[in-house]
């Protein structure tokens, strides 16, 4: 799998047209065939930004990030927020944790309650715990 970032749609859609013609020549696809193709890959272009919202997440976070599966076409690579260096401060340090499923109910209760993502209130628990041990 690549990942790679854009800062814009035409950084975008140059990428993907080059990515095409490039696939289309392995193919032995050339000439006019090669061209109404590529029209007709435009607008799937076009869909694919649309519908992972490239926009938002560049007016958001400057960048979007996207994984190329070379079996298996693209997709967005999405799901977790992906913080800038200057967001991220000192947080460095990353941990994978078991629950059992009370656990887990209550953890995900505090975070919709509180409206804080797992992460957030993990890091609430830690300091707050910290502070009164010490």
């Amino acid at each position: 799998m690549r990942t790679i970032t854009f800062k814009s749609y035409t950084q975008y859609e140059e990428f993907m047209k080059r990515k095409f013609v490039h696939k289309a020549k392995r193919k032995g696809i050339e000439g006019e065939e090669l061209n109404n193709h590529l029209e007709n890959y435009e607008h799937h272009i076009q869909e694919v930004w649309i519908e992972n919202e490239g926009d938002k997440a560049i007016k958001e976070q400057g960048s979007v990030t996207i994984s190329f599966h070379r079996k298996r076409g693209k997709h967005k690579h999405g799901g977790k927020k992906h913080f800038l260096k200057e967001e991220k401060g000192n947080l460095n340090h990353s941990i994978h944790v078991r629950l059992d499923e009370n656990t887990y109910e209550a953890l995900l209760n505090f975070c919709s309650k509180h409206k804080m993502d797992i992460s957030q209130a993990i890091r609430f628990f830690i300091k707050n715990n910290t502070d009164k041990t010490s």
